[in-house]
C-alpha cells in the first residue's frame, strides 16, 4: 500500500473511501471492503482518505482517546486491500470549504471517479458539509456516490465513541469483537521493581502509549506477542496498590513459563477478557494467591480457547 502525508496530483483513476476511520472498527471496514471491491469490478484504484489525528481531538472539542496506533492503523488498511493511503494532518485542509474539498481536491487533485463514506460523515470548513451534500455534489460531476448505512450490534450502532466506553468500562470482549480484533497495547518493556519474581509471579511492565484509551482499571486475561509469537498471560492495568504505587502501569504475567530478558524489547499485549477489579492486598504472598485463583478462573472459562 502507498502511503501519502500529504494531497498528490494522481493519474490513475481512483476510488475512494473518506473519513476519519479511527477505530477501524466493523461500520469503517464495511466501508472500506465495499469500496475496495467496486474498484476492483470496475478497474480503479482503491485508496482512502483519512487523518492522522481525529479532527475533533486536534480542534481541542474531544480529549485524544486512540484505539489505534498510527502505524496499527495503517496496517489493517493495507490488509484490507486498500492501494493508496492519504493520511493527512487535518490542520492542512480544516479551512477548505466542502465544495472546494469536492472540486479541488477529490476531483482536480485525486482524479476521483467512486466515493464511498458514512452515513454521518461529516467535511470541509466547520463541518458543514454532508453526505448528503457529498452525494448530491459529486452526482452532478458523473461520479458515483455510496453511503454506507450504519451497522449496530445489539440495538445501538457502532461508533468509536461506543467502543471507547466499552473499553473505559471493562466491557473489552464487546469492544474487541466490534473492532475485530483485540485491544492491545504496544510498547518497550520497562524495569520494574521486580516485587512479582519474590512470590513467584514474574511481570513486563510497559505503559499506555500517549493518548490512548485508559481501559478499567484491573486484571485481564491477555496474549502477549513477543517475535511473532503468541504466549498466554494475566495482565493488571493500574496503580499497584499493594506496594503503594501511584502511576498508571500495565504489569503482565506471561504463563507457558517465558523466562527470556524482555528489557527494552517492544512487546504487544492483546486484551481479551476482564477478570476483576484492581484491590489493594495486605501483602505479596495475598496477592500473590489471587492471581494464582485469577490464572485458574481464566482456564476454566476457556478464554484462551476462546479467542485462538
Amino acid at each position: 500500500m502507498e502511503i501519502l502525508n500529504s494531497v498528490q496530483k494522481q493519474n490513475k483513476p481512483l476510488c475512494i473511501a473518506l473519513g476519519c476511520f479511527d477505530g477501524l472498527h466493523i461500520g469503517h471496514r464495511k466501508i472500506i471492503t465495499s469500496m475496495c471491491r467496486y474498484a476492483k469490478d470496475n478497474n480503479l484504484t482503491s485508496a482512502v482518505f483519512t487523518f492522522t489525528e481525529p479532527p475533533a481531538s486536534v480542534l481541542g472539542r474531544s480529549p485524544f482517546r486512540m484505539m489505534l496506533t498510527q502505524s496499527d492503523k495503517l496496517a489493517v488498511l493495507e490488509s484490507l486491500g486498500v492501494d493508496v493511503c492519504f493520511s493527512i494532518d487535518f490542520l492542512t485542509v480544516r479551512n477548505i470549504t466542502a465544495e472546494d474539498f469536492i472540486d479541488r481536491i477529490l476531483i482536480d487533485t485525486l482524479n476521483t471517479k467512486a466515493v464511498f463514506c458514512g452515513f454521518n460523515y461529516r467535511f470541509g470548513k466547520t463541518a458543514k458539509g454532508d453526505s448528503a451534500l457529498l452525494k448530491a455534489e459529486c452526482i452532478q460531476k458523473n461520479i458515483d456516490v455510496v453511503v454506507c448505512e450504519p451497522v449496530c450490534y445489539g440495538d445501538k450502532t457502532v461508533s468509536s465513541s461506543r467502543i471507547r466506553d466499552l473499553i473505559e468500562n471493562g466491557d473489552i470482549r464487546i469492544a474487541n469483537k466490534l473492532l475485530c480484533m483485540p485491544f492491545s497495547v504496544e510498547s518497550v518493556i520497562s524495569e520494574g521493581k521486580h516485587n512479582g519474581r519474590t512470590v513467584g509471579i514474574p511481570t513486563i511492565n510497559q505503559s499506555l502509549p500517549n493518548h490512548f484509551v485508559t481501559p478499567r482499571k484491573g486484571v485481564y486475561a491477555s496474549f502477549v506477542i513477543i517475535d511473532g509469537k503468541r504466549y498466554e498471560g494475566i495482565t493488571n492495568i493500574g496503580t499497584r496498590p499493594t506496594v503503594g504505587g501511584n502511576t498508571l502501569n500495565i504489569e503482565t504475567h506471561i504463563l507457558n513459563d517465558y523466562n527470556d530478558n524482555l528489557y527494552g524489547k517492544t512487546v504487544r499485549t492483546q486484551l481479551l477478557e476482564f477478570v476483576r477489579d484492581e484491590q489493594r492486598f495486605d501483602d505479596l504472598q495475598k496477592l500473590s494467591v489471587q492471581i494464582k485463583k485469577d490464572i485458574e478462573y481464566i482456564y476454566d472459562n476457556g478464554i484462551y480457547n476462546q479467542n485462538k
